[in-house]
């Protein structure tokens, strides 16, 4: 029987490069749901099993010791055998391992299970964005990774939404649920993903071995700037990360509130990233890079500054409006700079060869500073209470804004692909090869 004239034709040519964007994206905003969520269990989890602060705080430190080791490999590995096949596995270990989370029947596996989420989200920081960068024309490349990064600001808000409500309606065993909902979220990222189709750019002008990635690494740290950029980003980090994994517990603290009511006074001032960050969106073209990096760095330091030396002062008589309005301050001018910026900075200014090793670099010292921040926030409070963690917070951006200056950043749409050569175009006849993700 002939086949109906008004039958489609089979596409066989590749997604367009906004649906190869989205896709990417949305594991930025599964994994940062995921650091959002280990937080919000910080507090029900010293009760369920007894666990001391300390204890508790190496939570978050091996989820981001994972993220930096994740970040470092894979970075390497996506500059030598492509950035797909990454994209895909990550998301694959993310799924599990956030599985064994929200089951884990006692600490140990629980906090393997958090390394490995940490390995999971590392790797798709150092990947996606290089992705990105590659596919996307180079006029909305800058714009399409700040929209990807919005979507991290609704990632962690919608972790402590779901603390908020689950910890109210269990407070023993609420936190799984929380982090099990990451898994879900990222099932449906499997499946989209394997869709994508590898970078053209990066199949033309990639290099054949690990030690030249490496070579030209070692060259970019002495003198193209990756040294100042991965500082940038390790300053950022410290109060970011560092702050973001204890704000409800800081929160329920100071407030002197419940688990749930200080996970839904930390969506509250998290909040604010949402109109922040779209401000970066619409602005980032024409407030320039270095302008909102910088201006985010300074402004953060007094908000934390304040905040920490009023609490150091005032202690419990800190008005509780005070307190939320500072952090949300300091978070809006976060969100509305560096936080975008010091991300997708190494992927607009550094070559194809080299990109993803340069923003996994970058990303492990974010990650390095995840560690510094959570970690001297929980000395600093046990010492001289959130105040003197705080102004660890203030410190560290202090210093981003300062190091900023040398930051590599690409301004406009003047990348580096515009200094290689164009990537080869794809014959049609070849198109369904690229479908299934292997370029000829």
């Amino acid at each position: 029987m002939p086949a109906r004239a008004s039958q489609k034709p089979a596409r066989t040519g590749p997604p367009g490069w906004r649906f190869q964007a989205v896709v990417a994206g949305l594991g930025i905003l599964v994994s940062s749901y995921d650091l959002g969520a280990i937080s919000v269990a910080f507090d029900p989890l010293r009760h369920r099993w007894h666990l001391s602060t300390p204890v508790l705080s190496t939570l978050g430190t091996l989820t981001l010791l994972g993220m930096l080791v994740g970040s470092l490999v894979t970075g390497v590995l996506a500059d030598r055998y492509g950035r797909r096949r990454l994209v895909v596995a990550d998301v694959v270990l993310f799924v599990l391992a956030a599985t064994a989370a929200a089951l884990a029947p006692d600490f140990g596996v629980l906090a393997a299970a958090r390394l490995a989420t940490g390995l999971a989200s590392g790797a798709d920081f150092a990947v996606v964005f290089p992705f990105v960068a590659e596919t996307a024309p180079a006029q909305a490349r800058g714009r399409t990774m700040a929209w990807i990064m919005l979507t991290a600001n609704f990632g962690t808000l919608a972790a402590y939404g779901a603390g908020a409500l689950f910890l109210h309606l269990d407070p023993a065993e609420g936190w799984r649920v929380v982090l099990g909902l990451g898994a879900l979220l990222a099932l449906p990222v499997v499946l989209l993903r394997g869709q994508l189709v590898e970078s053209p750019t990066w199949d033309v002008l990639r290099l054949p071995s690990v030690r030249q990635i490496l070579a030209e690494t070692r060259r970019g740290l002495r003198h193209d700037g990756l040294l100042a950029s991965t500082a940038a980003t390790f300053s950022y980090q410290v109060g970011d990360q560092g702050l973001g994994l204890v704000l409800p517990l800081l929160l329920a603290g100071v407030l002197g509130t419940t688990a749930a009511s200080g996970a839904l006074a930390a969506t509250a001032v998290k909040a604010v990233t949402i109109p922040a960050a779209l401000l970066t969106v619409l602005g980032i073209e024409r407030l320039g890079r270095r302008h909102l990096q910088v201006a985010g760095f300074v402004l953060r330091a007094l908000c934390l500054g304040g905040l920490g030396v009023w609490l150091l002062e005032a202690g419990p008589h800190v008005p509780a409006v005070a307190v939320g309005a500072l952090l949300a301050a300091a978070y809006f001018v976060g969100a509305a700079g560096p936080d975008k910026v010091t991300v997708i900075g190494p992927a607009e200014a550094f070559d194809t060869t080299v990109r993803s090793t340069s923003q996994g670099l970058s990303q492990a010292g974010g990650r390095l500073g995840g560690i510094l921040g959570v970690t001297g926030y929980g000395l600093l409070a046990a010492l001289g209470g959130p105040g003197a963690g705080l102004l660890l917070f203030a410190v560290a951006a202090a210093f981003g804004g300062l190091v900023s200056r040398w930051a590599p950043l690409a301004e406009g749409t003047a990348g580096p692909d515009e200094r290689t050569p164009a990537p080869t175009p794809v014959p049609s006849a070849h198109r369904a090869s690229w479908s299934r993700g292997r370029p000829r």
